[in-house]
C-alpha cells in the first residue's frame, strides 16, 4: 500500500486526491493545508488524517509518498524536507521559484537516492502525446513548424499569491512553463531563443518565444489576463506531408494530410466523468495519467525515466533565459 501524504488542498491537491482514489492499493492518509476548512473537507472524503502544515505532515504522518501542491516558492524547502526522511515525492511544476533552489533540490535527491517526479502534465495529456508520436515517429513527414499557445485569466490562490510575482514568478513561470518543458521534450535544449512581452506588476505575465532549432520554426506564447479570458491552450504542427491541429476552445485534434479529407483524430477518454474536477478541465485524463505514471514507477521500484528533476530544472532554467532575453527588449522608461 502506498501511504500518500498530500501537502495542499487546493484545486490542485484535490486533483490529485481524486486521482490517487482511482487507483488500487493507494491511499491518501494525511493532509496538510493552511486553510484548515479546506484540509479537513478533502480529508473526510479521504479518511485522512488532517496537519497544520506540510513540515509537520512530512515529520509525524505514516507515510512513504509525499505529495506537493503548495504555492511554488514553498517547493523546494518543502521537497528537501522529504528527501531528508526519505520520502518518495510527486511535486507539482514549476520545481522551483529560481534555478538555484532547483538546482539545490537535484543535488539533495540524487544523495537521497528516493524517486521524484514533477507535475509537467503536457508530456501525459493524450493530444500532445500524439503530437510526441507524430514527431517521432513520422507519418507525416519531418516536423517543419510548431506553435504553441496558452491563455486564461490571471488565477487568484490562496491570499492572492498567483498575483505576487516574488511567490508565483507570474505567467512566465507558472503557465508558460507547461509549453516551455513540452518544447524541450519533444526537440531537446535549442540552439538559442529570442522573447518579447508584457511585463506588468513586476512580473511577465505575457510573453512570446522563438526557439533556434535546425529546420524548424518553433515557437510559444502565453499570458495571464485580469479579463475573464476562457482557458485555452493549443498548438499548430506542420509536417512536410501534413499538419495537427489542436485548441482546447475551439478545435478537437485533427490531422490535414495532402489527398486526404481533414479527419477528427481519435483521442481515447479515460471514464473520469463522476469527478467534479472544476478549474479549466474537465476530467481528471492527463492529470490521472501522470500520478498512475508515477505510482507505477513507485510499485515497480524504479525511477521516473519522464518529468524528472532535471527535467523540470532545465525548463525553468529555459524560461528564466526568455525572461532575460524579454528584459533587453524593455523600453527605457521616458
Amino acid at each position: 500500500m502506498i501511504k500518500v501524504g498530500l501537502c495542499g488542498a487546493g484545486f490542485m491537491g484535490k486533483m490529485h486526491a481524486a486521482c490517487y482514489a482511482a487507483i488500487p492499493d493507494v491511499r491518501v492518509v494525511a493532509i496538510a493545508d493552511a486553510q484548515p476548512n479546506n484540509a479537513q473537507a478533502l480529508a473526510a472524503k479521504c479518511g485522512a488524517a488532517v496537519f497544520s502544515t506540510a513540515r509537520e505532515l512530512i515529520a509525524r504522518a505514516p507515510v512513504n509518498l509525499v505529495d506537493i501542491c503548495l504555492p511554488t516558492h514553498l517547493h523546494c524547502d518543502t521537497a528537501l524536507l522529504a528527501a531528508k526522511r526519505g520520502l518518495d515525492c510527486l511535486c507539482e511544476k514549476p520545481i522551483a521559484r529560481d534555478p538555484a533552489q532547483a538546482n539545490r533540490m537535484v543535488k539533495a535527491l540524487r544523495a537521497a537516492k528516493t524517486k521524484f517526479m514533477v507535475g509537467h502534465v503536457l508530456r501525459f495529456w493524450p493530444e500532445y502525446q500524439l503530437l510526441k508520436q507524430y514527431a517521432d515517429e513520422k507519418p507525416l513527414g519531418p516536423l517543419a513548424s510548431l506553435e504553441m499557445r496558452r491563455f486564461g485569466e490571471m488565477p487568484t490562490g490562496w491570499k492572492g499569491w498567483f498575483r505576487k510575482p516574488a511567490l508565483s514568478g507570474g505567467a512566465a513561470l507558472d503557465l508558460h512553463i507547461h509549453d516551455v518543458d513540452y518544447v524541450l521534450y519533444l526537440l531537446g535544449k535549442p540552439k538559442g531563443l529570442d522573447s518579447v512581452g508584457a511585463y506588468r506588476g513586476g512580473a511577465w505575465n505575457q510573453i512570446a518565444t522563438h526557439y533556434h532549432y535546425p529546420g524548424v520554426g518553433v515557437t510559444a506564447e502565453a499570458g495571464w489576463c485580469d479579463a475573464p479570458e476562457p482557458f485555452e491552450m493549443a498548438f499548430h504542427a506542420v509536417f512536410a506531408k501534413g499538419l495537427l491541429i489542436y485548441s482546447s476552445k475551439h478545435q478537437p485534434l485533427a490531422c490535414y494530410e495532402k489527398g486526404k479529407p481533414p479527419a477528427l483524430v481519435n483521442i481515447p477518454r479515460l471514464k473520469t466523468e463522476e469527478v467534479q474536477a472544476g478549474g479549466n478541465i474537465s476530467s481528471l485524463g492527463a492529470y490521472f495519467n501522470e500520478v498512475k505514471y508515477f505510482v507505477d514507477c513507485l510499485k515497480a521500484g524504479r525511477a521516473p525515466e519522464t518529468a524528472t528533476a532535471e527535467d523540470a530544472r532545465d525548463a525553468l532554467a529555459l524560461v528564466f533565459r526568455e525572461m532575460a532575453s524579454a528584459q533587453k527588449k524593455l523600453r527605457k522608461p521616458r
